[in-house]
């Protein structure tokens, strides 16, 4: 199987649209937009994202002493294209916060969790994250959705 058939039939499935962030050690916040975000375990309550290894950002994120996965809203397909883009100024022109644990978190967000690092995993050319849920902020909403690549949403 190539990474090309795999990628062709990877576009069938629907999956949710997210913001991952943190504080970087300079304290400015940092995010990207990501689609590899799933629940691990109930108890401890354990999520997982992956990062491609290639980004810019890698050793950021594996150095982190936190972050916060933020579950987008259809509403805000824009800023996860922001997200997506090599735009460095991120965060401007968008209403976030500092979560209790510190991570920035976006007002609007369908749902915002704050982790702290569990464990992390090679992933042939991604990185693994797992973190464990620290503090959880939801709302109800229409969610932000990827599929066939491209963004929309679904109803939650």
């Amino acid at each position: 199987v190539t990474s090309a058939d795999l990628r062709g039939v990877m576009r069938h499935y629907l999956t949710g649209v997210t913001i991952v962030t943190l504080t970087g050690p300079d304290k400015e916040p940092y995010g990207l937009t990501v689609s590899s975000f799933n629940s691990v375990s109930l108890s401890p309550p354990l999520v997982l994202w992956s990062l491609d290894n290639r980004n810019d950002r890698l050793l950021l994120f594996q150095n982190a002493r936190g972050f916060a996965v933020n579950i987008m809203a259809a509403d805000q397909l824009p800023l996860c294209q922001k997200f997506a883009s090599a735009d460095n100024d991120r965060f401007s022109n968008c209403e976030w916060q500092l979560g209790r644990y510190g991570q920035p978190i976006f007002k609007n967000a369908l749902a915002s969790l704050e982790c702290r690092p569990w464990a992390e995993y090679d992933g042939g050319d991604h990185t693994i994250f797992v973190g464990e849920v620290m503090s959880i902020k939801q709302k109800k909403g229409k969610a932000a959705a990827f599929f066939n690549g491209k963004l929309g949403q679904h109803e939650a």
